[in-house]
């Protein structure tokens, strides 16, 4: 009996120590996130640092970014790619712009749309409109192969987040049919341009002043 206890005690240790260890770089995270928007950048990276080698994918994707800001790519690139390579969103979205700009690694356009198109999966908001506008011909369109089922999916879901050149885009597709394997369609090319028309009379509304 004695010894069954004994196994259990040390079981219920391991466990306590595993979950100690996992906590670890978390708490550092989140105090780099507590120094950064107090502006003490230099507390956030030494928070950062421990929180990252422990293998924190959000705490690789924060501490490249400082270092992206701070001009040093190389550093940048190392701790975004490892931060992809564990599935953050932030890391594929850092390490697609430094690929698309050729800072701190070899500019590789397909690479880097491959990580946009991880990150816009994501659902993070500046990677779907750069996905969304290569199919309109935008920087990356020549990394692109021809797909026009993936090519609406895209455009569709940038359009559902109010970007108006896949709405637009939308609109007239709909309105000739052909494009981006679309049937024509008036009353789906009515609804879109509806949609724009509202956007476009939103966004150039006067802002509400101060006080009111």
């Amino acid at each position: 009996m004695r010894f069954k206890a004994g196994r259990r005690l040390a079981a219920v240790g391991l466990w306590l120590c595993l979950l100690t260890a996992a906590a670890a770089p978390e708490e550092d995270f989140q105090r780099a996130r507590t120094a950064y928007a107090r502006g003490d950048v230099v507390a956030a990276m030494a928070a950062l640092k421990p929180a990252s080698e422990g293998g924190h994918a959000p705490a690789m994707s924060m501490l490249a970014f400082i270092l992206d800001r701070a001009d040093f790519d190389t550093e940048a690139a190392r701790w975004y790619r490892q931060a992809a390579e564990r599935g953050d969103v932030e890391g594929h979205a850092g390490l697609a712009n430094l690929l698309l700009t050729g800072r701190g690694v070899a500019k590789d356009e397909k690479e880097a749309l491959a990580h946009f198109s991880k990150a816009a999966d994501a659902g993070h908001e500046a990677s779907i409109a750069i996905v969304a506008d290569a199919w309109l011909g935008g920087p990356l369109a020549a990394a692109l192969a021809p797909d026009a089922g993936a090519a609406r999916a895209a455009l569709e879901r940038a359009a559902l987040r109010n970007h108006l050149p896949a709405i637009d885009a939308l609109a007239q597709a709909f309105a000739e049919g052909g494009r981006f394997g679309v049937a024509a369609d008036a009353q789906q090319a009515a609804a879109w341009r509806s949609r724009a028309a509202e956007l476009r009379k939103l966004r150039a509304a006067p802002a509400p002043k101060a006080g009111r």
